[in-house]
């Protein structure tokens, strides 16, 4: 059927009928008033397609109450892009990071220019995930690879168990293959020797490497 307008029923004064807001609800025209008729919008990405599980990257508001009960200043809503694989896997082009908009005062205040909102850059780096304690790392051994996306406050730290002074060194990267050295820090002989040390970097990749002696060693990348 070819879509019509509903019309005003009741003129006014030498007015001509005129149209009003509305929607279709499956079976009919009805006036749009705002609650079930207020206009329904699906968004799409680049390629014409809907937001889904298998397609995520969707923008979902949603009570801090839950997700049935009315978003107003005493209930506020919260604003959340997911990671699509989970928190803690890494973040890249195929499984992108999240961003969340968290009250100062917790998530059931209002934001105002007293109480503001804040973005949050979580933390990146698990324990241990360039070395652990299980092997020996030899003399000149380079570690795993760790991706720094988006954070450029580095710190390295971990324990070593060596019987010789060693040079212990933070290699940096931007496409995974070309490292060249950040730091370098020499720790001297002893049973169980604890480091850790800081830096700052716009580098893509991070790694350490030894030299000197071999030594069992425990290392963890992180930052934020």
């Amino acid at each position: 059927m070819a879509d019509t307008l509903i019309r005003e029923v009741t003129q006014y004064g030498a007015q001509p009928l005129s149209p009003v807001p509305q929607y279709w609800n499956g079976a009919g025209y009805e006036k749009a008033q705002g609650v079930n008729g207020a206009s329904r919008v699906i968004m799409y990405d680049s390629a014409g397609e809907t937001f889904t599980d298998a397609n995520p990257a969707s923008v979902t508001v949603v009570s801090s109450a839950g997700g049935t009960a009315v978003l107003n200043s005493g209930n506020p809503g919260i604003v959340e892009v997911v990671l699509s694989a989970g928190g803690t896997a890494a973040f890249s082009n195929s499984n992108p990071a999240n961003v969340s908009v968290i009250s100062s005062a917790g998530g059931t205040a209002c934001f105002s220019t007293i109480n503001p909102g804040f973005a949050v850059n979580k933390p990146m780096g698990s324990a241990n995930n360039t070395w652990s304690a299980s092997a020996t790392i030899s003399a000149g051994a380079t570690s795993n690879t760790v991706d720094l996306q988006y954070n450029y406050s580095i710190s390295y730290f971990g324990e070593v168990t060596n019987t010789a002074s060693l040079t212990l060194s933070l290699e940096v990267s931007q496409d995974n293959s070309a490292f060249y050295t950040a730091s370098s820090n020499t720790i001297t002989a002893g049973t169980t020797s604890p480091f850790h040390y800081s830096t700052t970097t716009g580098a893509r990749y991070a790694r350490l490497t030894t030299s000197g002696v071999s030594a069992t060693i425990t290392a963890t990348i992180a930052g934020k």
